[in-house]
């Protein structure tokens, strides 16, 4: 019996130990790099207030962030060539750098420095790791994989809004980007016991980053068109959420916090159901049924807000519909981009912080102007188009389906 055999589950569907090994360092990193993120959404309005800025102005800073996030295809094109650990260690160091600069902070000007790190740490972690779990994990159970991993994304919700809130209630607006930079050295030296896999890499005789984007087949780039549209309507919302629950319901920051447990408890859900169906009844089924429902809880949001007992529960309805679609959808991009997995999941998380900048632009102007429900609507237009193009443009993968 070969070590592989030894180390191979007895169910065929069930994580190896090394993979297990894999998943338990990047989730805490991940947590972290998710929390610095979300953090943002509900508490913007207090950041605007804490640097003196209207709303609009600090959705800049998110903005900006995202802007940092488009050079993610060059750290894709680089892990696909050099490694995928070299990469993660930056993204982690650019974390801890980022943080730090937001605490001394005392200017607008520097606040965005300081964002723009922290997006350069994500546009460089995120798709380097997704690939790297795609390269030690098969297709047939990589939507299991991918969905423990996205529990981080509901998790930095569930543990880091209601800390942010506590922490900048007491404190200041700054205060967990402290406790985000010193855990940020301690994720540094996790990720570093990351073990390389050993893959072919890129020669030198290969297409550079801009040809070989070019030569993704179309089904691939219907996929990112997709993905890219969920992740708008779903920014869309959580960029006037904070402002929402201030606005209508008078939610203190400690409040607030505690509040979003309910819809951090929605995504842990939604990504729990990715591990644990979305294997058996096949990643695009999943997605199409995915993304109908959560454009229909997008359209039937702003009829929930009467109390904030049903308002949560409208937005607890969105949250698990659309992390149960885009964390299915990681896991299907991922299947359908095997032998250029790096660039692709790059191109993705660049298409993502694209969205956020689109969102970042859009949703304070029509909260302003229209109210929240002109967001709801866009959000579930979003997911719409996105539900169409998965259905008319990106046929099953074998394994998948």
């Amino acid at each position: 019996m070969s070590a592989v055999d030894a180390a191979a589950p007895a169910n065929p569907g069930a994580l190896t130990r090394d993979e297990r090994r894999l998943l338990l360092a990047i989730l805490p990193t991940r947590l972290l790099i998710n929390a610095q993120f979300r953090i943002v959404y509900p508490f913007l309005p207090a950041i605007a207030r804490g640097l003196g800025v209207t709303l609009e102005t600090a959705a800049l800073l998110v903005a900006f962030r995202a802007a940092f996030g488009a050079i993610s295809p060059l750290f894709g094109y680089l892990a696909d060539r050099v490694g995928r650990k070299p990469l993660m260690v930056a993204g982690v160091v650019a974390l801890t750098a980022g943080a730090a600069l937001v605490v001394a902070a005392q200017t607008f000007g520097f606040a965005l420095i300081a964002f723009g790190l922290l997006g350069i740490a994500q546009s460089a972690y995120d798709p380097t790791m997704q690939a790297h779990v795609g390269d030690v994990v098969p297709l047939q159970r990589r939507a299991r994989a991918m969905g423990i991993v996205e529990l981080s994304w509901s998790g930095s919700w569930l543990i880091g809004v209601p800390a942010a809130g506590f922490l900048m209630a007491r404190y200041g607006w700054q205060a967990p980007f402290v406790v985000i930079a010193v855990l940020g050295l301690l994720c540094v030296l996790l990720t570093m016991t990351i073990r390389e896999v050993r893959r072919a890499r890129a020669v030198s005789g290969e297409p550079g980053l801009s040809r070989a984007a070019r030569a993704l087949p179309r089904h691939i780039l219907f996929a990112l068109a997709a993905s890219a549209l969920i992740l708008l309507a779903n920014e869309s919302l959580f960029l006037v959420y904070g402002a929402l629950m201030e606005d209508r319901y008078k939610l203190a920051l400690g409040a607030l916090g505690l509040a979003s447990i309910v819809v951090s408890l929605a995504e842990l859900t939604g990504a729990g159901a990715v591990v644990a169906f979305v294997d058996r009844i096949g990643q695009r089924k999943a997605l199409l049924t995915g993304l109908l429902l959560n454009a229909a809880c997008f359209a039937l949001l702003p009829f929930t807000l009467r109390t904030l007992p049903s308002a949560l529960a409208g937005m607890a309805a969105v949250a698990f519909t659309s992390e149960f679609s885009i964390v299915t959808s990681i896991a299907f991009l991922s299947g359908l981009a095997e032998r250029s997995a790096g660039l692709v999941m790059s191109i993705r998380t660049a298409l993502m912080w694209g969205m956020v900048i689109v969102a970042s632009l859009a949703a304070p102007r029509l909260w302003d102007a229209f109210g929240f429900w002109s967001v709801a609507a866009f959000a579930a237009v979003a997911a719409t188009a996105a539900m169409l193009i998965v259905w008319r443009g990106v046929r099953p993968v074998p394994a998948a389906d």
